[in-house]
């Protein structure tokens, strides 16, 4: 096994507390686009900084629902490394995953302790009488509705973090609870660009803990990283096959 692995293993197994903060760069392994990565023709039709803005939305809803049905014309699965995060989670080395997605995958792998910063696709609401609209719900809705209201007449959105929004209040809060606490961070699939997420990791390091990156291109925080890989599939599927040739 390659040393730098090695290293990686023993520090996840030698660690009481672990936790992970996962951003959209885990998401592509499953086909969905990342939001800041490499160009995509897809925002050349659906402008980032309208589809995801909160006035815009409220002005002109119409947009971000064709940019849904885009992105929902495929159907995606929780990749290699969201089964590590439950085979951790299992073993009781992972503690949760604080996450910036909205995708779920998390949860479809089988993660219980989930901290959803920018919210999830999967939970949604009218803007007007704020009743909760289930999931199932929703898609019939936006299949048969250009834009899905409520029986109030209120647009229904979903309940994810448009720019312009305040982040959920709860969520946060753990995940800073559990950053301080976690003498282990494991970094995958985010810049570290966008706050507060960004700040997360100084509250590891700040408690004496360690933080392990895994990401492609460089953060702010790779000079104070433990370990600092590039390559999140080949990285994950290494964990992967250590743990499968080492069940205990």
């Amino acid at each position: 096994m390659d040393k730098k692995i090695e290293r990686l293993i023993e520090t996840i197994e030698t660690s009481e507390n672990v936790a992970a903060l996962t951003g959209a760069g885990i998401s592509t392994l499953s086909g969905i686009p990342d939001f800041r990565g490499a160009y995509n023709p897809l925002w050349d039709k659906f402008p980032q900084e309208k589809v995801f803005d909160i006035d815009y939305f409220k002005k002109d809803p119409g947009l971000f629902y064709d940019f849904l049905r885009e992105i929902l014309k495929k159907s995606y699965e929780p990749n290699i490394s969201h089964k590590v995060f439950k085979y951790l989670e299992e073993k009781g080395k992972l503690k949760g995953i604080i996450t910036q997605n909205i995708d779920g995958l998390h949860q479809q792998a089988g993660v219980k302790a989930v901290y959803e910063l920018h919210g999830s696709i999967y939970k949604n609401y009218c803007i007007k009488c704020r009743k909760e609209i289930t999931y199932n719900d929703f898609i019939k809705k936006i299949n048969k509705e250009n834009v899905p209201l409520c029986e109030c007449g209120g647009v229904i959105k979903p309940d994810v973090v448009f720019f312009g929004e305040v982040l959920p209040d709860y969520d946060l809060k753990m995940a800073f609870k559990l950053a301080q606490s976690s003498d282990l961070l494991l970094i995958a699939g985010t810049s570290l660009v966008v706050q507060p997420a960004a700040y997360i990791p100084t509250l590891t390091l700040n408690s004496g803990g360690k933080v392990i990156l895994i990401n492609r291109g460089d953060t702010y925080i790779n000079d104070r990283a433990f370990l600092v890989f590039e390559e999140i599939k080949e990285t994950f599927e290494a964990i992967a096959e250590y743990y499968m040739n080492n069940r205990r």
